[in-house]
């Protein structure tokens, strides 16, 4: 039977997109004749059924060809650029014909065995230099971002490019085995003439290249077809792929969350296992100590010895992270944020996913007015948008028991209206998305009726699905709080109220950009004959929808632009649709008819955007902040590290400074932090009440005797939370204005200008 999901949005759909290296063993024509009826049959779903109805042209034959050799050798390090231009003379015009009719995938085979001639070569020549000595005192740089550049031009220009990657490799080791043997894990206050390179970290960069060889040689047939036909799948947009029959299984597992792990969803860069997602309620969000683009390096069970994981294949890595409920797993990771020579070790407890850790949490804060008056101000935090697929739907107040986002957040919204909040922030930061049907319904629990989204198909057929609730649950002023990790149902959601005018969305300079609908398809459901069993060979995954806003504008790409953008390192680190290659591109369609209820925000957000701006730039916090952000960009956009080990020690240390400093902020803003109420559901699922207040720690252990040590989390993360304390400065603000108290926005400015 063929399995389809397609209107199941969100960065799922979105993280899949992995190519897994593939391992080879046979050649052409040793292959299982299906894999090449696969080949036919997943290049004609491209052609037919995918959004672009693109055909297999020169252009995209050219493209398909540089994806496939730049999977397998995404740093440019192996091949060489005559190798590029020989496939491309070669394969280019042909590769249509090739597909489709003969069902001919040599290609794929010819440019694997050129790949791994020049990879067995490197790996002898890797070996031999590094019996040699290594010097650390120059000016070389190493570039570790070198997916733009060109391959090397000949075997000399790759011994320098190599020369230069294993200087960087080293470093990079000699430093991580400072900072473990160190007492708090970083780097040791040190001078250049203190760096001595061990004799182990060489070892440790041998054994490294020569796990990486023993992948190489064990590949097998089904893996490289894969990766050849992803290859083909990405050049129409990221999203699309082939997945063979070992993939589908370890798909499955992920969506339907079988096997226990750490909660995060992973991918392959540049030969690291990559978070691109961390699933809100399990292990690793809990833990607060893994984010969106951190690197595994390394993988430890319990007290055991690391397993390097750089260059394994992501499968065997995702396999070594798994393990039984209630075991413990240690992750060496490089932070996103951070120099690429800083590590820090973490543990995690491996566990399901906990169901009243995914659900929607409220909190109440107050904010002091002067006179001994306060403000209350609402935030409801969605981690994603839930729910049970294909039970019946449940009324708002039907049931005691509630198994989605809006009839959570519906008692939510009860709640905070008893409490009576004089405004609510909505938190959709890092919501990756979930069900459409809870995106609908969600919107309306703020709008009267309407249309919420619209979809359109490749053949320009367009369906509008609206809210049909009457009325709303909450009319107060509202914020919709986002950030590049706010995907799919969250662009929806925020897109949809900023269109009405219901709420001010506020946030990274956009959110995600992930406005595609995908389905995925069993391949071999149409390789059987009528009436027999379907041969296990897969399936595809195509992109087929997008997704538009009431006003006509599509949120694929493009994402929902904030009214009030606040600093963030998340604009220039790789997150977003943009970032992607070949992401299908921003447009829009007609509007739907809408009405929008507050067309005077234009002149409010201009006011509140000006007060955000002063209270911003006279933060200590956010100016510690702002220094961090221009380190990594200019990291970033340099795209070189220095293989001078006196200047890395010097930037190491910088780092680790401008962190301390950071902590020391957070600590005083602990201290100054209100008291919190946190409305949310027990593990019964029944509401629960809490109110958190900031004691004093380890420096006085009889203040907390009496006091639940998940109070004290709470209150530092809300210090540490520079976004949300500003947004609700600005929902503070946004409240005073709209009564006409221009007076007290400016006293509350003076207020709030030491934060």
């Amino acid at each position: 039977m063929m399995k389809s999901f397609a209107y199941r949005t969100g960065l799922t759909a979105l993280l899949f997109t992995v190519v897994f290296l593939p391992n080879f063993s046979s050649a052409q024509e040793d292959l299982d004749p299906k894999l090449k009826q696969v080949a036919f049959m997943v290049s004609r779903f491209l052609q037919e059924e995918h959004f672009a109805k693109h055909p297999i042209d020169e252009a995209v034959s050219r493209e398909w060809i540089q994806n496939y050799m730049e999977t397998l050798d995404y740093n440019h390090l192996y091949f060489l650029q005559s190798d590029y231009d020989e496939f491309i003379q070669k394969y280019s015009t042909t590769l249509s014909k090739r597909t489709i009719k003969d069902q001919d995938i040599s290609p794929a085979f010819e440019i694997f065995s050129r790949f791994k001639e020049r990879f067995e070569s490197r790996v002898g020549w890797t070996k031999d230099r590094l019996t040699k000595d290594f010097t650390f005192d120059g000016d070389e740089t190493y570039s570790t971002d070198r997916g733009e550049a060109n391959w090397p031009k000949d075997s000399e220009e790759a011994n320098l490019l190599w020369e230069r990657r294993l200087k960087y490799e080293i470093l990079q080791e000699q430093f991580r085995k400072y900072s473990e043997d160190s007492d708090d894990g970083e780097l040791p206050s040190m001078k250049a003439a203190d760096f001595e390179l061990s004799q182990d970290v060489i070892a440790d960069v041998h054994d490294r290249h020569m796990r990486r060889a023993k992948y190489i040689r064990e590949t097998d047939s089904e893996d490289i077809v894969e990766t050849y036909l992803s290859s083909l799948a990405t050049v129409y947009d990221p999203h699309s792929l082939y997945l063979s029959q070992k993939s589908y299984e370890d798909f499955f597992i992920s969506m339907n969350q079988k096997l226990f792990g750490i909660g995060a969803v992973l991918s392959s860069e540049d030969g690291y296992c990559t978070i691109k997602e961390v699933i809100k309620g399990g292990p690793a969000d809990i833990s607060d100590q893994v984010h969106v683009n951190d690197k595994i390096t390394g993988v430890a069970q319990g007290d055991a010895e690391f397993t390097d994981i750089i260059d394994m294949k992501l499968r065997d890595a995702v396999r070594l992270i798994r393990g039984k409920k209630g075991t413990v797993v240690r992750l060496e990771v490089i932070p996103a944020d951070q120099n690429s020579s800083t590590r820090k070790e973490i543990s995690i407890v491996r566990d399901e996913i906990k169901l009243s850790q995914q659900k929607a949490q409220a909190k109440v804060i107050e904010q002091p007015l002067g006179d001994g008056e306060a403000m209350k101000l609402g935030i409801i935090k969605l981690p994603s948008f839930y729910g049970d697929i294909g039970q019946r739907r449940l009324s708002f107040f039907g049931k005691k028991e509630r198994t989605s986002t809006t009839d959570d957040v519906a008692v939510l919204l009860e709640k905070l209206n008893e409490k009576q909040i004089d405004g609510l922030v909505l938190d959709l930061r890092s919501n990756g998305g979930g069900l459409l049907d809870e995106a609908i319904r969600l919107a309306g629990l703020f709008i009267d009726d309407g249309p919420v989204v619209q979809i359109k198909d490749s053949k320009g057929h367009r369906k509008v699905f609206e809210d049909e609730t009457p009325g709303s649950l909450y009319e107060g002023p509202l914020i919709v709080l986002t950030n590049k990790l706010s995907a799919s149902a969250s662009e929806i959601v925020a897109g949809a109220l900023q269109n009405y005018g219901r709420a001010i969305v506020i946030g990274d300079s956009s959110t995600h950009g992930k406005g595609t609908v995908q389905t995925v398809t069993e391949v071999g459901r149409f390789l059987a004959p009528l009436g027999t069993k379907s041969p296990d060979v897969g399936a595809v995954k195509l992109t087929i929808q997008k997704f538009y806003l009431p006003n006509g504008h599509s949120t694929q790409n493009r994402g929902v632009i904030p009214d009030i953008q606040l600093p963030s390192a998340n604009e220039y680190l790789e997150i977003g649709e943009g970032t992607l290659p070949h992401a299908l591109p921003w447009d829009e369609i007609a509007p739907t008819d809408f009405t929008v209820v507050n067309r005077d925000l234009n002149g409010l957000v201009n006011q509140l955007s000006k007060e955000s701006e002063q209270r911003i730039a006279a933060s200590e916090a956010f100016k510690n902040l702002n220094e961090d952000i221009a380190n990594l960009r200019k990291r970033l956009e340099h795209k070189k590290v220095s293989l001078n080990a006196g200047t890395r020690i010097e930037e190491i240390l910088e780092d680790q400074d401008r962190r301390k400093k950071l902590e020391s902020l957070v600590d005083a803003f602990e201290e100054s932090s209100p008291d919190i109420l946190t409305i949310e559901f027990d593990e019964t699922l029944k509401i629960v009440e809490k109110l958190e207040k900031y004691v004093a720690t380890a420096k006085d252990p009889d203040e907390k005797k009496d006091v639940d040590a998940d109070e004290d989390t709470t209150i530092r993360d809300y210090a540490r939370d520079l976004h949300l304390k500003e947004t609700l400065n600005i929902l503070k603000d946004m409240i005073l204005l709209e009564k006409g108290n221009v007076n007290a926005v400016a006293e509350n400015q003076t207020a709030t200008q030491s934060l």
